[in-house]
């Protein structure tokens, strides 16, 4: 489970971003829509982990193809909030010691702040639980 909550912090953080050269206070949900890769991958790759973020307020996160966490997204001031869905038996890296966790989906909350703002690109910094992560992400055109 701490691997889980430590990539839905990673995927969190990654799905964020801001404005290029404006203060956070000036962030809009707008800026956000669209799909994003996490930590300066390919757009290109199929291996690479994006954040999808959808006018209607929902988002999804894939890796290596496949969709691992859905969820809620929302814009308050600076801060990203994350309502997501996800199964543990879903990461590759864990998947033969979690086979019994087919099935079972798990609800987390994610609170993540933007900074180092770009036209395309952002840093991140989130939490959930206990767990901070700090990110990098790049708009995919």
């Amino acid at each position: 489970m701490v691997r889980t909550l430590t990539f839905a912090v990673i995927v969190v953080l990654l799905g964020v971003s801001f404005v290029p050269c404006v203060n956070a206070g000036d962030l809009s949900m707008e800026y956000l829509y669209g799909r994003w890769v996490v930590d300066e991958e390919s757009c290109a790759s199929p291996d690479s982990e994006y954040m999808d973020f959808r006018k209607n307020g929902t988002f999804e996160n894939t890796r290596t193809g496949k969709t691992e966490i859905v969820g809620f997204w929302g814009l308050n001031e600076d801060i990203l909030d994350l309502h997501m869905v996800t199964s543990p038996a879903f990461f590759d890296d864990l998947h033969q010691d979690l086979q019994g966790f087919e099935n079972m989906y798990d609800y987390f909350q994610a609170k993540v702040v933007i900074f180092n703002t770009q036209k395309n690109s952002f840093e991140a910094f989130g939490v959930i639980g206990n767990e901070t992560k700090r990110m990098t992400t790049v708009k995919c055109q």
